[in-house]
């Protein structure tokens, strides 16, 4: 016997209860299992007034004890990508190595410096799955609670979302189906874990000191306007109007502060969000302080099929062996609305890693640790890959 089975199911069908039962079924027969130990699942915004006809389902046929999911904007499964229309997957998984512990969390994440207890609480490898809802949990709140109570415990995962229509996430667990919460999953045992992060973005140019800055609100950089310079760059790239600067120019700020970087997970990635009329500054989402630095990044598709490969091959190396399963969380931005092709980023992992076990989702944004500290990531794709001992 093997000391890991896991399968997954992946379904375009737009009948909720037809597409979760075949999920379900392939999964589990995938996985070569009767009753699985712990379960995973995504689902487009089509299947979210059914969204409790997929968690039974899956506790139904999978007989499983920890269950965690959410509501996303495409999912991934099998080598397919489906970033449109109704579609549905399920990671099925069960190893006498892995203990894995799910739960629901409100909002405000209470209680999840207890799941976190658990998933330390023995094995050499470790790992906190964590889906938020995108619209309605403070990111930054988040960030803040797993830095302090799960610290130096991988932590990963994604923001829920829907399809863009409706602004509404669900999140799936043992405990039924929510919104305006979290839905986590703590593994851990004799296995070995590694998570990789890849940019959508490039540098471009030289970094900015922020020089004036109010709230969210970036006045001057090197004591020049802002958006003086911000049109610079743009038509240095050969930008021709401020849509096409907002779509692939976007402004990137280094994790470590002393030692400045703007590659790999070295870096988060913001957008333009738009102008203040009485500054005449650029809005960006990110909490900077003026004489910190900030750098121009430039959205580019060849760019990002490079860098996943480096990535790949870094977390690969690091893994030391082929992979029983993984997850792959990527930016709702990223797939064929950056690439203009689907299934860009797991043709890059099949060629590197092989073919096995994966589940993904299209997210509203990425969770990801960097030098020892949970981090809110856009723009990004974050891979986590598991094996097992033995």
């Amino acid at each position: 016997m093997p000391n890991v089975n896991v399968g997954v199911g992946i379904s375009r069908l737009p009948d909720t209860v037809a597409a979760i039962h075949a999920a379900v079924r392939d999964a589990m027969e995938q996985a070569r299992l009767e009753r699985a130990r712990w379960a995973f699942c995504f689902f487009t915004g089509s299947h979210l007034p059914r969204a409790n006809d997929i968690r039974d389902t899956i506790l139904g046929g999978t007989g499983c004890a920890a269950l965690c999911g959410c509501s996303a904007l495409g999912v991934m499964g099998r080598g397919e990508e489906i970033d449109s229309g109704p579609a549905v997957a399920v990671l099925v998984g069960s190893s006498p190595a892995i203990e894995t512990h799910s739960r629901m969390l409100p909002g405000d994440g209470k209680g999840l410096g207890d799941v976190a207890a658990l998933a330390r609480r023995a094995g050499t490898g470790e790992a906190l799955i964590v889906f938020p809802d995108s619209f309605q949990v403070d990111n930054t709140r988040l960030r803040d609670q797993l830095e302090a109570e799960a610290a130096f415990l991988p932590v990963a995962g994604a923001g829920a979302t829907d399809d863009g229509t409706l602004g509404i996430s669900l999140q799936v667990g043992m405990e039924g189906v929510r919104s305006s919460s979290i839905a986590v999953m703590g593994l851990s045992g004799d296995m070995k874990v590694e998570v990789g992060i890849t940019q959508t973005c490039e540098p471009v140019g030289e970094p900015h000191f922020i020089t004036q800055a109010k709230d969210f609100i970036l006045v001057e950089l090197d004591g020049r306007p802002a958006l003086n310079t911000y049109v610079e760059q743009g038509q240095a790239l050969g930008m021709e109007t401020f849509q096409d600067a907002a779509d692939q120019l976007m402004f990137g700020f280094p994790v470590d502060s002393q030692a400045p970087s703007f590659a790999g997970d070295a870096c988060l990635v913001r957008p333009l969000a738009g102008f203040d009329q009485a500054s005449h500054g650029l809005v960006v989402p990110y909490p900077f302080k003026p004489r910190s630095t900030v750098g121009f990044m430039h959205r580019n598709p060849e760019v990002a099929e490079r860098d996943m490969a480096r990535m790949v091959e870094q977390v690969g190396a690091r893994l030391s062996g082929a992979p029983d399963f993984a997850l792959y969380f990527d930016c709702a931005a990223r797939g064929r609305r950056l690439y203009g092709r689907g299934g860009v980023d797991l043709q890059v992992i099949r060629r590197r890693l092989g073919d096995f076990p994966l589940l993904g989702m299209f997210g509203g944004f990425e969770l990801a640790m960097a030098l020892g500290i949970p981090r809110v990531y856009t723009y990004t794709g974050v891979l986590v890959l598991f094996r097992v001992n033995g």
